[in-house]
């Protein structure tokens, strides 16, 4: 039986939605919480959150609960996630525009 690391999962829950560009204020009122301190104990690792709720903050960063528990990210985002590893805040800001602006720019490829 695989058992998670709490920091590990709040870490990835901090650097997720800090991809998507989202404040813990922000994030915490889409799960009800009535503040952002809950929030901050799960990303610090002081505290895990219900299947429920991890359940629930997966579907809101659009990432799987596997990748938030385990790291692993099976059959979601095709591996992209290793082109992030290892980045500043700045480069992975910078490589989400890309991909974004490739991504809104798709249709031209296929004219």
């Amino acid at each position: 039986m695989q058992y998670y690391d709490k920091k590990a999962v709040g870490a990835r829950i901090k650097e997720i939605r800090n991809l998507r560009g989202m404040t813990q204020c922000k994030l915490a009122e889409r799960l009800d919480y009535a503040g952002e301190r809950q929030l901050q104990r799960i990303e610090n690792g002081e505290t895990s959150c219900s299947v429920d709720k991890l359940m629930e903050i997966a579907q809101i960063l659009e990432v799987t609960t596997d990748y938030l528990l385990f790291g692993s990210a099976k059959g979601h985002g095709g591996g992209f996630q290793k082109y992030f590893e290892n980045k500043t805040e700045k480069q992975v800001e910078f490589l989400c525009r890309l991909l974004e602006t490739a991504g809104d720019n798709l249709g031209l490829l296929c004219q």
